[in-house]
């Protein structure tokens, strides 16, 4: 099988990665064919990752704009959905612009037609993460020979998510651009080669002159939840995956998260991480039986910077639990 390489993200550093053909578009429009995955919903309850796929805009490597196309229609959870662009000259820079349904983008890829080159480039969702966007695990893997699941990060028009776009300058993530020298995934950060939007439907990119690459930037702040995943939890043992990391970000959106190897569960509205009750009874714990946190006097467990404290007993069993664990096993809903 065929592969495209390009810098992605495995344990917060960059390295390459490789995204099987399936993920790029045929090279049949005169422009650029773009792909969107979005991340896969659990088997017990939608996240509503899916939803409308993002306006388009082209720029050439000089800043010239070349070509959109808008409302190109919308995409299931655990697909891809495609965007033929037309447009002259080769499409180095793309901005994407959320439309009023949110998705969880998991990757992106870009196939140019022969007639330009026929370069096919490929962004993973692990970005979203680095420069301050609401993520989450996206249960998505871009090829069938690596274990490796990349992150999604949420865009929308309507305000349910803060971020309203973004934009990539594509050869910026080929594998000949790795520096080993400096592996930190914020180094993209800096709006050119991956920028995240926040304003109102945007619609322009900036771009290089004379190739300065501009200081890396990050941005912080608290997440709302939408009310649809405030009453789900999921459950993992995926080595990809973990709730200590969850909690411990700013930028994480998502339900609840329970993961069974680290015994440790993140309440993703507070950012409050307990660990598992055992039979010793203690309290300040997450029962996983009755899906419940017993209340108790406040402690801290030692997770880093992650906060652990008491909170109120949830009320009662989650409506909807995902159980993403490798055997299979089902939680009850």
């Amino acid at each position: 099988m065929s592969f495209v390489d390009a810098i992605g993200v495995i344990s917060g550093l960059l390295t390459i990665v490789s995204f099987g053909m399936d993920n790029f578009g045929s090279d049949e429009t005169s422009g650029s064919t773009i792909k969107v995955a979005v991340a896969l919903d659990g088997p017990n309850g939608p996240t509503n990752a899916g939803g409308d796929i993002p306006d388009v805009r082209v720029w050439n490597d000089v800043g010239d704009f070349v070509g959109m196309t808008a409302d190109p229609g919308s995409v299931g959870n655990g697909n891809l959905g495609e965007v033929k662009v037309e447009h002259e000259n080769q499409g180095v820079y793309s901005l994407f612009s959320a439309n009023d349904d949110a998705i969880c983008v998991a990757w992106v890829t870009t196939t140019w037609s022969d007639d330009r080159g026929g370069n096919k480039y490929a962004v993973s969702g692990d970005y979203g993460e680095a420069c301050g966007g609401s993520w989450y695990d996206s249960h998505m893997y871009p090829n069938a020979d690596e274990d490796y699941q990349p992150k999604c990060f949420w865009i929308d028009k309507n305000g349910d998510q803060p971020k309203t776009g973004f934009q990539v300058r594509w050869p910026a993530f080929s594998k000949d651009q790795q520096d080993d020298n400096n592996r930190d995934p914020q180094r993209m950060c800096n709006d050119i080669d991956f920028g995240l939007r926040e304003e109102e439907d945007p619609n322009t990119i900036n771009y290089y002159v004379k190739r300065k690459r501009s200081k890396p930037l990050r941005a912080r702040q608290s997440m709302a939840r939408p009310t649809w995943a405030e009453s789900e939890l999921v459950v993992s043992d995926s080595k990809h995956h973990s709730a200590k990391r969850l909690c411990e970000s700013d930028t994480s959106m998502g339900p609840d998260f329970a993961h069974v190897g680290e015994a440790l569960f993140c309440d993703m509205g507070a950012k409050v991480l307990y660990a598992f009750c055992t039979e010793d009874g203690g309290t300040d714990c997450f029962d996983f039986d009755t899906q419940t946190v017993s209340s108790g006097k406040e402690e801290k467990l030692p997770v880093g910077t992650a906060r652990v404290a008491a909170t109120s007993k949830k009320p009662g069993k989650y409506s909807s639990v995902r159980d993403w664990r490798s055997n299979g096993t089902k939680a009850e809903a």
